[in-house]
């Protein structure tokens, strides 16, 4: 019969730590996600992530770009109420934003809207936490 990872707990975590090891930025982004949801059943914000990364095919690539997907856009878009929108980039220790993501970065801030390069999930809580004490800009509901 087949050996099972977890019939060897010494060896085996779930699955948590080789993501920690080899996915350093899915690890932090699952936690930030665990965040978000609470402040989303409590009414204070909605989210979702942008699905950018991965390997593909340059068929692939130009399929996705010819449907609107843009590199460099932000891994998670933060709405508020009032109209407030604000966008997170999750990067593990020593990642740095690429060229497309600068270019991003500085769009969407240059709009008005929040961005924030975050490595921990306390830090997207001091970034949300900032934003949700805020009063609402009138003027970026518009957008």
């Amino acid at each position: 019969h087949p050996s099972w990872p977890w019939q060897h707990p010494q060896t085996w975590d779930g699955g948590i730590m080789a993501s920690k090891r080899n996915r350093p930025e899915q690890a932090i982004q699952r936690a930030v996600v665990d965040y978000l949801r609470l402040l989303e059943n409590l009414g204070e914000l909605a989210y979702f992530a942008v699905p950018n990364g991965g390997l593909r095919t340059k068929v692939e690539g130009g399929i996705f770009k010819s449907l609107g997907v843009v590199a460099g856009v932000a891994d998670l878009v933060l709405l508020f109420p009032g109209g407030k929108c604000a966008f997170i980039e999750l990067k593990a220790e020593g990642g740095r934003l690429s060229a497309a993501q600068k270019a991003f970065k500085n769009t969407v801030e240059a709009m008005g809207f929040p961005f924030a390069e975050c490595r921990a999930v306390d830090e997207v809580e001091r970034f949300v936490r900032k934003l949700i004490a805020a009063p609402p800009d009138r003027g970026q509901g518009s957008r």
